[in-house]
């Protein structure tokens, strides 16, 4: 305790522990760099933290090696192992993240990301026994070729016409503390139902928090769709299944493939909205072939500015949004301006904001920027243009 960092209540997370005990999870807290010593163990070997979390995750894997490993919490990037003022690391954030994810995704591992913010829940171990029905359907029909045609999305002639098209990926729930939160936060704001939303839960978030992703979809409007957040059934690195430098250990999409299809058969989802593969390198064909098994309606990605086709599936990398409503709604006025050449596609991220927020973006590009030509649609809309427009680029 000589280090403790001041810092609300429940930052420690020890009520997460729970539902962990009560399945006997195995709890450690190492750092993942090999060049410098944790501040919490300053006078250790050089890399012994990060050589100790690569032998935990290989026996891990020899106990289950046809299995997901799920890993609960998150680098904890305020107190220690970053750059962060006081932390005593001089690796930033998201790269400490990113190198922490890269190496559990190659042992079939993935992250329930308890993170910093809304980083507590409690009773999970309670809550695991609520009685799921085997199959939840997505609350809107999901919308087709001849609802864009009556929308005007589609000419005439079949082309996608040339406006902006903004998918909301209202994120980032891959972690039950934060959805659990923000459904009894979000899901009561008198503006949800004007505008299209995309709520990126993951699906395996019901393991911890069912109640509350059962609200959603038993209170959702007929503009609240749900899609899995990154990267799917939990959060890790698609490429890291299969480039695997320091576990030296097989591929495993197939393993990933089948964890995610129980999952998203269960909550009717064929949306992933970010497949998050930080620095483990950019998805490859044969990734997004395993996806369109589970995923077939989209993708978002993490490196591809252009809408594109990948083994059938339509992808567009995710952007995103600046904190103010009014800078948001003059970033997409300035993107909406490239639609004199054609039909333009913005994956729009953004996290933990409410609905009013997202309303008030609309508001804002009525009133200030009426010229620009942007449509809010939801995210089957988005992604099915992306694949008629790039389907009829390629005849």
């Amino acid at each position: 305790m000589k280090r403790s960092n001041p810092g609300q209540g429940d930052l420690h997370t020890l009520s997460n522990h729970d539902y962990f005990i009560a399945r006997r999870g195995f709890f450690f807290d190492l750092a993942v760099w090999g060049d410098e010593t944790p501040v919490d163990d300053p006078r250790q070997t050089l890399g012994l933290d990060r050589q100790t979390l690569l032998q935990v995750m290989a026996a891990l894997h020899r106990k289950a090696p046809n299995s997901t490993i799920k890993v609960g919490g998150f680098v904890p990037w305020a107190f220690k192992y970053t750059d962060h003022p006081g932390a005593g690391g001089k690796h930033e954030g998201v790269a400490t993240e990113w190198e922490y994810g890269r190496l559990i995704s190659q042992y079939n591992g993935y992250m329930e990301a308890d993170a910093i913010g809304l980083s507590s829940i409690a009773n999970a171990s309670f809550c695991a026994h609520y009685p799921l029905k085997e199959r939840y359907q997505q609350p809107n029909p999901k919308p087709v070729r001849a609802d864009w045609q009556k929308a005007g999305y589609l000419t005439a002639a079949g082309k996608v016409a040339p406006k902006l098209y903004v998918g909301y990926y209202v994120g980032d729930y891959d972690s039950p503390s934060w959805l659990y939160k923000a459904v009894a936060g979000f899901f009561t704001d008198p503006q949800r139902g004007r505008v299209p939303l995309g709520w990126a839960f993951d699906p395996n978030l019901a393991d911890r928090a069912p109640e509350a992703l059962v609200y959603a979809y038993r209170h959702a409007t007929t503009n609240d769709f749900f899609i899995a957040g990154d990267s799917g059934a939990g959060y890790l690195n698609p490429r890291g299944l299969t480039a695997r430098p320091d576990s030296k250990l097989p591929p495993a999409l197939k393993v990933w493939t089948d964890h995610c299809a129980r999952y998203y058969k269960r909550w009717d989802m064929s949306i992933t909205g970010f497949m998050l593969d930080g620095s483990a390198g950019a998805s490859t064909p044969e990734e997004f072939a395993e996806y369109r098994r589970f995923s077939p309606d989209g993708c978002g990605n993490h490196f591809d500015l252009a809408p594109q086709v990948i083994s059938g599936v339509p992808t567009i990398r995710e952007w995103d949004m600046p904190d103010s409503a009014e800078r948001t709604a003059v970033f997409m006025a300035q993107q909406a301006a490239a639609t004199a050449k054609g039909p333009c596609f913005l994956w729009a991220r953004t996290i933990l904001k409410p609905p009013a927020w997202h309303v008030e973006v609309s508001r804002l590009l009525r009133e200030k920027h009426p010229n620009a030509r942007v449509a809010v649609v939801d995210p089957y809309t988005f992604f099915g243009l992306i694949n008629e427009h790039v389907m009829a680029a390629q005849k």
